[in-house]
């Protein structure tokens, strides 16, 4: 049966992960995720530390990589350093000025939040802000639990070949061209909808295929013929029923001490439903960016609108 690759730490880098993790905290009195992240940047070679992350990552071909017995912690700050330190092992670690403003997104079941993630039922095969520019949208997640106890739900992964093998090829041709818009901006602080014309599947020679799907983001594009709409919605309809028989086929219960790093673009996600009275959840994500995109903005305060 097929599965996602696995990194399991060794005592030894379980041991200097805690450590590390213990010298930012002391060194960052002031506990804000920018300082963690500027002390991680300019006094560690995180990825001379953690180089089998890094390797494991750069070679997963669009999967994501399930990283094991990982450091535990009580105090969850702790816990999101250990979650931005995976994160700067496979690039840079960024927050969204339209979005939260934050590194680390707490995530759990609460009516305090907007978040979809925040509710208890399935939580549908997306990739994050896919609707977003190349210079701007998260290419990676980083998924830590904080807490995670009880029936623990599944975390649904589906990388985006083993999505398009369930799919003939007159939907993937549908899929390839630029007849889906999407809609965005209506939740952020832009103050307006921004529509953008885009495909659904992208392909390159030598690279994993690209797979979009957002909530209810893509829509068949305005000035479709009749018969061409039908299609396009057809389409996404069977790219989703596709994208959520993989995710529960390949989904894991992401416990404490594990970590999932998910390439955003190549591994649509989801998450199955949360019996709120037999489980406690407290996830941690944070978004990355390539080195590259990175270092076109500036700082790690990044703007969707780029």
């Amino acid at each position: 049966m097929r599965t996602m690759p696995v990194v399991e730490l060794t005592p030894d880098d379980q041991r200097r992960l805690a450590e590390l993790v213990e010298t930012v905290l002391e060194n960052c009195p002031g506990q804000t995720e920018f300082r963690y992240l500027s002390y991680v940047r300019q006094q560690l070679d995180i990825r001379t530390e953690l180089p089998r992350i890094t390797e494991a990552f750069a070679h997963s071909d669009g999967d994501a990589v399930h990283v094991r017995n990982l450091p535990q912690f009580d105090d969850v700050e702790r816990s999101k350093i250990l979650c931005l330190l995976l994160g700067e092992a496979i690039g840079a670690c960024v927050a969204y000025a339209e979005y939260n403003h934050s590194y680390i997104t707490d995530i759990r079941p609460t009516t305090l939040s907007s978040e979809k993630s925040s509710g208890v039922e399935l939580l549908s095969m997306h990739n994050d802000l896919a609707w977003a520019s190349d210079n701007c949208r998260p290419r990676t997640l980083v998924l830590v639990p904080h807490i995670a106890s009880g029936e623990v739900p599944k975390t649904l992964l589906a990388p985006a070949r083993d999505v398009l093998a369930l799919l003939d090829e007159e939907t993937k041709d549908v899929l390839r061209t630029r007849q889906f818009e999407a809609r965005s901006g209506s939740a952020l602080s832009w103050g307006h909808e921004r529509v953008r014309r885009m495909e659904l599947l992208v392909e390159e020679e030598g690279k994993p295929p690209v797979v979009r799907l957002n909530f209810g983001t893509y829509t068949p594009a305005a000035g479709l013929s009749p018969a061409e709409a039908e299609r396009a919605s057809q389409a996404l309809t069977d790219l989703s029923r596709a994208a959520l028989e993989v995710g529960r086929r390949l989904g894991i219960s992401i416990r404490k001490g594990e970590s999932v790093l998910i390439p955003n673009d190549h591994c649509v996600h989801g998450r199955d439903t949360i019996q709120p009275d037999k489980c406690e959840r407290l996830l941690l994500r944070s978004y990355v960016l390539p080195d590259a995109v990175a270092a076109r903005h500036g700082n790690t305060m990044v703007h969707l609108s780029s």
